[in-house]
């Protein structure tokens, strides 16, 4: 079912037109993040067991220290993992561009950068809350006082992390997604099997890996992916599956089509396209030669096959 064509040169790819380093491989390798009512029943567990500074003599000022350090400890065990996460989660900018594209298919730009900058927020309101219910706590006028700014600092924190909590869970479902990408290097030569859906590019990647191929699943599709390795003159490569094109417009193609799009805009790759020249894979010969056609014109700088 192999459909030949005119090579068109060495595979290009282009250099990002940012100069600082492209992070390869985080997203997968995001932290799993915990549902927001666990990090909030653990942070008043550990704040409940504060005790004062070893050394107080005076009843009044010893509730003042175990006030404060209630304050800063809850405060503290809220804000520092999403320190955490905000730091292992990579800026958008700086992702190589393929992970970009997958990230935009997967999870959305928009909503990426607005997750972390709502979680960002909550962590600044924290922090800020906690510093003040801390210091507050320290001048309280008597024991008494003391022990009434942790009640109400306590019911104050919970409830702006609580407030918060939506977009914890947002990140949390973000991360999911991300962690369940498959592990694909940008920077190997790739050779991509194009075609139409059901052509039996899969049964190729399959012959042409030098071992058994990795099923990769996408979180946009319910449509397995194959991807193997073979090698050339001891040189690593990659070939993978795409998912099968229809002849249509960029607007009118869904995920799964835009992912096959981003695979050889992005990565170094070589392509194979693969036809059904029976037909039974429910396209047609001419709308084949169609997409043949307009990806080669697309994307003439890659060895065609």
């Amino acid at each position: 079912k192999a459909h030949g064509g005119a090579s068109a040169g060495m595979p290009t790819h282009n250099a990002p037109g940012i100069k600082r380093r492209r992070m390869i491989g985080t997203l997968q390798s995001v932290p799993a993040v915990p549902q927001p009512q666990e990090t909030l029943a653990s942070a008043i567990k550990r704040a409940s067991r504060v005790t004062p500074s070893a050394g107080i003599k005076n009843a009044a000022e010893k509730e003042r220290n175990r006030a404060a350090r209630q304050m800063d400890t809850l405060m503290k065990e809220l804000s520092v993992p999403l320190t955490r996460y905000l730091a292992a989660f990579p800026a958008f900018e700086r992702l190589h561009p393929f992970e970009q594209a997958l990230l935009e298919l997967t999870v959305g730009r928009d909503k990426y950068i607005n997750v972390l900058s709502k979680v960002d927020s909550l962590r600044k309101t924290l922090q800020q809350t906690g510093k003040s219910l801390a210091s507050k706590a320290s001048k309280a006028p008597s024991k008494a006082g003391a022990q009434e700014v942790a009640a109400a600092g306590l019911e104050q924190l919970t409830s702006v992390y609580t407030s918060g909590a939506p977009h914890v869970e947002s990140l949390r479902s973000v991360a999911r997604s991300l962690r369940s990408l498959p592990s694909l290097d940008p920077s190997l030569p790739t050779l991509a099997l194009v075609g139409a859906p059901n052509v039996g590019k899969s049964s190729l990647v399959q012959l042409l890996s030098t071992g058994l191929p990795e099923v990769c699943n996408y979180p946009f599709t319910t449509r397995s992916i194959k991807m193997g390795h073979f090698y050339v003159d001891g040189a690593k490569h990659q070939v993978t599956d795409t998912p099968g094109l229809l002849n249509r417009t960029d607007d009118e193609r869904n995920k799964m089509e835009l992912l096959t799009l981003a695979t050889l805009q992005h990565l170094p790759s070589a392509v194979l396209f693969v036809a059904d020249l029976t037909e039974e894979c429910g396209t047609s010969v001419a709308d084949q030669a169609a997409i043949r056609t307009e990806l080669s014109a697309r994307f003439a700088g890659k060895p065609w096959l």
